[in-house]
């Protein structure tokens, strides 16, 4: 055990766990890499690492001058400073990631992971814990051993894209539409305002919402509409910036009213990108299981959806871009009753 006094106390490092993504949200083990962080360490390849020994499935390494590695120990971190991944033997499926990151919080500091075929960054949280949720699908590209990396930076705006909406929902409470939308990337955000409209195409500012401060991979936003409208409303959030940059999410539409049989509608249909809007009129409560499956048969998206009123209206991220073409939406309710929704991607 080190003591107080030791030049090891007060490590900094940062764990990579590997985890497979059940439908369910379960996860499964797959893998795991460590970095560690000191001036007794050094910058090259040494018998102070550990070489990576290769798993049957996926694998993931940390790549250092042409060595791939399971442990790597490297002076304190520096500008500019990269941990390049290596992920390979994946397979068509959702997959997560888990930072756990101790006294990387150095003043001036961010660590970054970058996607490079999505295009995205995300801030990871430097004395704690950071999950992201990935896919590998049909896409080659999206199986690339050099996929991801982080960087350290002084220039956060610079490496970090804009606010992302994760989700945006509405659903019906006590005759009241509540709306609520969970963001990614949340760094120098002003504020929230949600908007709505009665035909889709011309919105007012209902109101203002102040970010939360909380520095998380995901932030959790609600606010309730007490004077809804009859018939179409169509909600969206605005983001603002520091230096008054807007971001607008999609838009959710709600029908308040609704008579006849239960029904649940994609609109718009044909979707773009990957963004999928679901109208759930007079449905049953609960937890509904979701599968895109494209063409060829393949699963390109799964997950589960929660549903707390009969009739609301909820938007999914698929995290992977969509080819053009014909998919079938696979929605299984509580009830263990499957329909089978036609999308069509533009």
């Amino acid at each position: 055990m080190k003591g107080a006094n030791s030049p090891l106390a007060g490590k900094e490092s940062i764990r990579t766990t590997l985890y497979l993504l059940n439908a369910n949200n379960t996860t499964v083990l797959a893998d795991g890499v460590y970095t560690e962080y000191n001036d007794l360490y050094h910058d090259s390849v040494l018998l102070e690492d550990a070489y990576k020994f290769t798993n049957i499935n996926e694998n993931l390494g940390i790549v250092r001058y042409g060595a791939v590695l399971s442990v790597e120990r490297r002076p304190i971190i520096t500008k500019s400073d990269t941990l390049f991944f290596k992920l390979w033997k994946t397979t068509k499926r959702n997959y997560q990631f888990e930072f756990t990151t101790t006294n990387l919080d150095h003043p001036g500091m961010q660590a970054v992971l970058q996607d490079s075929y999505l295009g995205t960054s995300l801030a990871l949280t430097l004395n704690g814990i950071t999950k992201l949720n990935f896919v590998v699908n049909t896409d080659a590209a999206s199986a690339n051993v050099n996929r991801f990396k982080i960087v350290y930076v002084t220039n956060i705006a610079a490496a970090v894209l804009p606010v992302t909406f994760a989700s945006v929902k509405g659903f019906e409470i006590n005759k009241k539409i509540a709306i609520e939308w969970k963001v990614e990337n949340e760094i120098n955000i002003k504020k929230y305002e949600v908007e709505r409209s009665s035909n889709g195409l011309d919105f007012n500012m209902l109101s203002s919402i102040t970010v939360s401060g909380f520095k998380n991979d995901h932030n959790s936003y609600s606010w309730i509409d007490n004077q809804r409208l009859s018939g179409n409303s169509f909600y969206r959030i605005k983001s603002v910036d520091m230096d008054g940059t807007i971001k607008f999410s999609v838009i959710v539409k709600f029908t308040t009213g609704a008579t006849g049989q239960g029904t649940i509608t994609i609109y718009p249909n044909p979707i773009q990108g990957n963004i999928i809007n679901l109208q759930f009129t007079s449905q049953t409560t609960g937890l509904y299981q979701l599968r895109l499956i494209n063409n060829n048969g393949q699963v390109v998206y799964a997950g589960i959806l929660p549903v707390n009123s009969p009739n609301s209206s909820q938007t999914i991220m698929t995290n992977t871009k969509l080819s053009c073409g014909i998919y079938q939406l696979e929605i299984k309710a509580p009830d263990n009753v499957v329909q089978i929704k036609r999308a069509i991607v533009q």
